[in-house]
């Protein structure tokens, strides 16, 4: 059975724990109210048998996360005493790693049971054991049952993966309540992340622009060809968002572009897109790779991914001459590798996600145990961006039946930067499919207070009773995400998604960085603390909303507009490269 990967990790619903479990010293953990509610693409197909093998990992309570996010937001504040004084593995540890208590306590208990456990994790924040399926559902007064997963889109059954061994509900005892804060796998319904981006084949000479808007308004102090409402090539982005093409300089400067589900890059594809893009730097510009939890990234024709061709294509076709590392990982195993890693990139973008509508009450849990590795990698001074995703405002995604309007994971955990789309150029316009709004499991961050109030103020009742007012809002910012070129195995592609915009994003603020390293100052970080104490350094959209695809069967469903300000559609905008640099003490 697989690790802990986000990619991987699902759990069923599927029957009552007998009520003789909850008697005595033990608590019920982790149950659902429905029990007849499975989201779409899971299936129950029998049970185990006793003597197959279960791989379990307890997570332990982190000392201090309230802590570490109080310290982060203070390494990250411009104006803050503390600015850019990012914290060491060791120092990280202090907060994240469990008391000596909890291992003790939970360590014992195994012991008493007879199970065998090792201290995994970063900090030893785990515990780990493989055992029996009977042995595992006496010790956790379980029921694992075998699904298998498909995704809801796909018309053909080679999506469908064996999934795994999941319970409805288990119990621990309650003297460890305190110390335990996940079981895995247990009950979480999350199925694989998935890449957040369209894809059509194209003739360069013969494509039309399909635009959401004709407002014009006076023009921005950027301007770029008339051609780049049809195509938006890194020589559009240049020209919208003032990029420069000098190479950078400092080699200890990273780029990090991480590729999840056997997404892969072909340097023959980098090379002929910087030939037909970049004619000013070197075909050969290539990029690192690094293989996390056996990560690969074979180079045979056809075997490129759509993601990891843009991924690779827009950071190093932008971010001119930053080493860029191709990190294939799981996203677990990539917050893992970014908190261990003696030299890690100080910029990562991620463009994958799953729409909250697919998530219940029962992900809460790991999705906090996975937000919170990401904070701690944050707090080493890396910048971690994270496509919005493409459902618009989100409703009626994932079979929902009402309009509630939400966001994706991992864009709503609060340590990270969400980037939304745009698109068209004069003026620049949200893209309809844009992710945003307010998540129903992370709450409002400090840095967004300000902001967020005056965005709700402005907007009245619209959407009343649809959103969660008080949750985290995303995106934060944006970046043009339709119409993008590149080249997959050998062929000429056109993408749109919010998975286009955070690379474009990232290699924005790689190059920041370069000038930053170059003058002996701090890389920028953690950005939303800055983002939110700069928002004259973006272009503020003002034009378009997001109420998404639309199925047919979900008809009249709302989106959010582009308003003046920070807005659930664009965040505050798209990025001003010289406003940027002027922001960041340049």
């Amino acid at each position: 059975m697989p690790g802990l990967k986000l990619t991987v990790i699902v759990t069923a619903l599927v029957s009552l724990v007998p009520l003789q479990a909850l008697a005595g010293s033990f608590v019920l953990r982790h149950r659902e109210s429905n029990f007849d509610v499975i989201p779409p693409g899971f299936a129950q197909v029998g049970k185990p048998s006793s003597d197959a093998t279960i791989d379990v990992r307890i997570a332990l309570r982190a000392r201090n996360n309230l802590g570490l996010q109080t310290k982060l937001y203070e390494i990250s504040s411009p104006g803050s005493a503390t600015y850019g004084q990012y914290l060491t593995q060791d120092q990280i540890k202090l907060y994240a790693a469990p008391s000596s208590d909890s291992v003790a306590a939970v360590s014992s208990w195994l012991q008493s049971q007879n199970v065998s456990a090792t201290s995994t994790g970063p900090f030893g924040e785990y515990l780990s054991f493989s055992i029996p399926v009977s042995k595992a559902n006496d010790l956790l007064s379980a029921e694992y049952t075998n699904f298998t997963y498909s995704s809801p889109s796909s018309s053909t059954s080679q999506a469908i993966q064996t999934w795994g061994l999941y319970t409805s509900a288990y119990s621990i005892p309650i003297d460890l309540s305190e110390h335990i804060t996940l079981v895995h796998p247990s009950t979480a319904f999350a199925p694989p992340v998935n890449r957040n981006g369209r894809t059509v084949l194209f003739r360069k000479a013969s494509l039309p622009y399909r635009g959401t808007s004709s407002t014009k308004v006076s023009t921005r102090a950027n301007t770029a060809p008339e051609s780049c409402e049809t195509l938006v090539p890194p020589s559009c982005l240049q020209s919208l968002n003032g990029i420069p093409s000098t190479p950078a300089t400092q080699s200890s400067n990273i780029l990090g572009v991480s590729a999840l589900q056997s997404n892969w890059a072909l340097e023959s594809d980098l090379k002929t897109f910087l030939s037909e893009n970049r004619l000013d730097m070197s075909p050969n510009t290539t990029f690192s790779f690094v293989s996390v939890a056996n990560g690969s990234n074979p180079q045979e024709t056809g075997d490129a991914s759509f993601e990891a061709s843009l991924d690779i294509q827009y950071t190093v076709g932008i971010a001119t001459n930053v080493p860029t590392e191709f990190i294939a990982v799981g996203l677990t195993d990539l917050a893992e590798y970014l908190i261990t890693a003696n030299e890690p990139p100080q910029v990562v973008t991620t463009s994958y996600g799953i729409a909250e509508g697919f998530l219940t009450p029962s992900d809460a849990g790991l999705m906090e145990q996975v937000c919170n590795s990401l904070m701690q990698a944050t707090s080493r001074g890396i910048s971690l961006l994270v496509s919005s995703g493409d459902d618009g405002a989100g409703a009626c995604t994932a079979g929902a039946t009402n309009l509630t309007l939400f966001t994706a994971f991992p864009s709503a955990c609060p340590y990270v930067t969400a980037v939304g789309s745009v698109t068209k150029i004069s003026p620049e316009v949200a893209s309809n499919f844009s992710g945003g709004g307010f998540s129903n499991y992370f709450s409002r961050p400090s840095y967004q207070d300000s902001a967020v109030s005056l965005f709700l103020s402005s907007i009245g009742s619209a959407n009343k009773g649809l959103y969660n007012s008080s949750g985290r809002a995303v995106p934060d910012i944006a970046a043009q995400g339709e119409k993008i070129p590149i080249i997959s195995n050998g062929q000429d592609v056109l993408e749109e998604g919010t998975s286009a915009s955070s690379p474009i994003f990232a290699s924005v603020i790689s190059l920041v960085n370069d000038r930053l390293i170059a003058e002996g100052k701090p890389v920028l970080g953690f950005l939303n603390p800055f983002i939110y104490s700069n928002p004259q350094a973006f272009f503020d959209i003002v034009h378009g909303s997001t109420p998404g695809l639309v199925p047919a069967d979900c008809p009249g469903t709302v989106g959010w507009s582009a308003l003046e300000g920070s807005d659930p559609a664009t965040g505050f905008g798209t990025p001003n490269f010289d406003a940027i640099v002027t922001a960041a003490g340049l």
